[in-house]
């Protein structure tokens, strides 16, 4: 259910986060991905798909990066690409690669926090 102006639903961001992980570290660093369990139709933050797809979706191309992070050395060049500049001259090694999905992980993460206080009040800290 969308909260904000936007549309986005908090199950649209997780499968977004899904779709990062996959992206960076399969499609960039790898150079190919895992297919998707599902036609290849994403709309970035929307999903019509079940919390448990979600969730399962996430936690799967998170065990993926996990694979493919304990495989490499952090020095090691990605053999794919990211198509758009800035982000594709700032991603040249693994270590760039795992900070740029740590960050944008925890810069959702935050939108999460914000979305559950305009759902309910309630923050991380509980009510206020």
């Amino acid at each position: 259910m969308p909260v904000l102006p936007a549309g986005w639903s908090p199950l649209g961001l997780v499968e977004h986060l899904g779709h990062a992980e996959r992206h960076w570290f399969q499609e960039v660093f790898r150079g190919a991905a895992e297919p998707l369990p599902w036609p290849d139709e994403h709309t970035p933050l929307v999903t019509t798909r079940s919390p448990s797809q979600v969730f399962g979706f996430y936690r799967d191309q998170c065990e993926i990066s996990d694979a493919i992070n304990a495989a490499a050395p952090l020095t090691a060049t990605p053999a794919g690409r990211h198509p758009d500049e800035p982000l594709a001259s700032q991603t040249t090694d693994l270590r760039r690669i795992v900070l740029h999905v740590i960050e944008e992980t925890a810069r959702h993460a935050g939108h999460l926090d914000v979305v559950r206080e305009l759902i309910d009040g309630r923050t991380g800290l509980g009510p206020r």
